[in-house]
């Protein structure tokens, strides 16, 4: 757990950082021009600020990256990406969209705050947002939730189960935005198991995209009450119940499939603690 805690801090420490570097000088010369830098789409983010954000959430991800990769606390590089049959990422799109779907409609059920809505619809509409969002998180996130922690985990003695749930816990917990917790920790368990099944963070990396990006889509075409109308008020209750069965179907299919097909899961051997 101390590296676990360690990297996360590591995590809001670059973000910090280039939220600072980037937004400060970006506000003064806004404050220089008079203010003129107008409201993003009406929602109170300044333009700047969601450029600002999306351009410093791209670097804070670059440096996560190469802090990961440089102290080895993970293995990646172009070649992880070929070592995956195409066949195993394949069989992982319907658990991770049945998963998606299923874990969406669930979280309609729970009214949460969601403190953060203006500055993603902001950023999906920017197209150094869209990047951080639909790229750099996917690729950050799972090398430091999967690659990192769960991984250190499993090489430390914790169960699977263990290891992925509490990859998942941090996962949720370090989104902050009450709207976000309970989708992010039930998905970064999925993108755990496949993990732990296969070794890879390409699969979590994958299924991290599509969703990234297809909410992405949705912010850039619905209005903020579109976005807000559940599903049920849209399509009605039949629909809405069936498709809530299929995706949960999907789900549990494609996950009992993908455990009896797939090869066994890697040995995660013991390793020493790095100290950086």
């Amino acid at each position: 757990m101390k590296r676990a805690i360690k990297l996360v801090l590591y995590y809001f420490g670059y973000q910090l950082l280039f939220t600072t570097l980037v937004i400060f000088p970006m506000t003064l010369i806004n404050v220089l021009n008079n203010g003129e830098d107008a409201t993003a789409y009406g929602m109170g983010y300044s333009s700047g600020q969601v450029l600002a954000t999306g351009i410093a959430m791209i670097l804070s991800g670059i440096a996560m990256i190469w802090h990961l990769i440089h102290f080895k606390y993970v293995k990646f590089n172009l070649k992880s990406f070929s070592e995956v049959p195409a066949k195993t990422i394949w069989l992982s799109i319907p658990l991770i969209i049945g998963a998606m779907t299923f874990f969406n409609f669930c979280s309609e059920f729970v009214e949460l705050p969601n403190w953060m809505e203006d500055e993603f619809i902001g950023m999906s509409r920017n197209v150094f947002g869209v990047l951080s969002v639909a790229i750099m998180a996917p690729l950050v996130e799972e090398l430091l939730f999967r690659g990192a922690i769960e991984d250190h985990l499993l090489r430390q003695g914790k169960s699977p189960f263990a290891a992925i749930l509490i990859s998942a816990l941090i996962f949720g917990i370090i989104h902050i935005n009450p709207a976000q917790v309970p989708f992010a920790f039930a998905i970064g368990a999925v993108f755990g198991w496949l993990y732990y099944r296969t070794g890879s963070v390409v699969p979590g990396i994958i299924g991290h995209f599509i969703n990234n990006s297809i909410a992405c889509i949705q912010m850039m075409v619905l209005s903020k009450e579109e976005l807000n109308t559940k599903t049920v008020d849209l399509i009605g209750e039949v629909p809405t119940y069936a498709l809530f069965a299929a995706s949960f179907a999907l789900m549990i299919g494609s996950f009992l499939y993908l455990k009896k097909h797939l090869p066994a899961a890697p040995e995660y051997k013991e390793e020493q603690e790095l100290t950086i």
